[in-house]
């Protein structure tokens, strides 16, 4: 699934990322392998949100770790289009495109305690890209920090502490402002706001789409939080065990779903209404990604399960514009929307 145009910044086909598990002792032997990402395509166009939903445990970070070449795929191609016309085949990049790569892409991660080192300070934490790719040091270097700091509410004052002394959403900002001071292109987004208050992921949020706008940033974001994808994203990703099953932009995916498991993702967003709550109960839990059902991954828990569900695997669809869905009865079921 790709689209011809000059607006694309990334472009993935056929993407997997198989984890291989082995058995015995000093010989080991590979016993099987857990398909954590199995033939994903898509694409991000430039200042677009995409939005990544799933259960946890559906590939959602190893997704993101691909994208930003922190795994390396096991197959499929991965590309990264910049405003120049040079193209990254990020598989095969040499010394001096892994350089432009990691300028053009940078990761947001989900936990903001994890992430930092505790022995440096924000200045060196921030301005270490700025570092490693020569591209300042000394009082540019903190200038440069200076600034993004302040962009994403902190203060310049912080930049001499280190993170014990900062909380939850002061950390994530010091993760922002990380991603942010090398001047990206496409920032991967893993979970920025699942570990932070509500009323800290409100702000998070709001400003991250500030950024967005400011800098001409395009996202890959990623969540188990329906809610918080509907707020963020301009076309919605529907993840199952490693698979895409939904992609659609995200009116047409709130309101008009053609997969029973993104109705099941949307069911669980919580509503007011005066007709009372639409809430779905669906049996089961995600598949074994070691042992996968044979045809569609869904089956065990899709009501609307037949025959051809239990032995063939549906292909990923074109439904509608830029709408796709892998289901063999897409045109057969009716699904309740948000």
């Amino acid at each position: 699934m790709s689209e011809n145009s000059q607006d694309i910044i990334l472009d993935v086909k056929g993407l997997k990322k198989y984890f291989p598990l082995s058995t015995g002792g000093v010989f080991r032997k590979v016993s099987g392998y857990i398909k954590a990402v199995d033939d994903v395509s898509f694409y991000v166009r430039r200042g677009e949100t995409v939005g990544v939903v799933g259960e946890s445990g559906c590939g959602k970070t190893t997704l993101g770790r691909c994208v930003s070449k922190l795994y390396n795929a096991t197959d499929g191609e991965l590309s990264v289009h910049l405003e120049d016309g040079t193209v990254l085949d990020v598989n095969n990049l040499d010394k001096e495109e892994r350089a432009t790569f990691r300028k053009s892409v940078q990761m947001i991660f989900q936990d903001p305690y994890a992430s930092l080192n505790p022995r440096m300070t924000v200045l060196n934490i921030v301005g270490e890209s700025l570092v490693v790719n020569d591209v300042a040091k000394g009082t540019e270097l903190e200038s440069i920090v200076g600034g993004i700091v302040q962009r994403v509410g902190l203060k310049v004052e912080h930049l001499r502490r280190y993170p014990h002394s900062f909380s939850g959403g002061q950390r994530q900002r010091i993760g922002i402002a990380r991603a942010l001071v090398i001047n990206p292109k496409l920032i991967v987004a893993d979970e920025p706001v699942s570990a932070l208050d509500v009323s800290i992921q409100a702000q998070i949020l709001n400003q991250l789409k500030d950024l967005a706008q400011d800098f001409g940033l395009s996202y890959m974001f990623i969540s188990h939080n329906m809610s918080v994808i509907r707020y963020m994203s301009d076309r919605i990703m529907v993840m199952y065990a490693g698979k895409l099953v939904e992609v659609a932009p995200k009116e047409v995916l709130l309101n008009q779903p053609r997969h029973p498991y993104t109705e099941l993702l949307l069911s669980a967003v919580p509503r007011v209404s005066r007709r009372g709550t639409y809430r779905m109960v669906t049996p089961g839990e995600p598949p074994d990604l070691l042992n996968l059902p044979k045809g569609c991954v869904f089956n065990p828990r899709c009501k609307f399960a037949t025959e051809v569900c239990y032995e063939e695997q549906p292909n990923l669809t074109q439904v509608g514009t830029d709408h796709f869905v892998r289901c063999h009865r897409f045109d057969e079921i009716k699904l309740k929307g948000i």
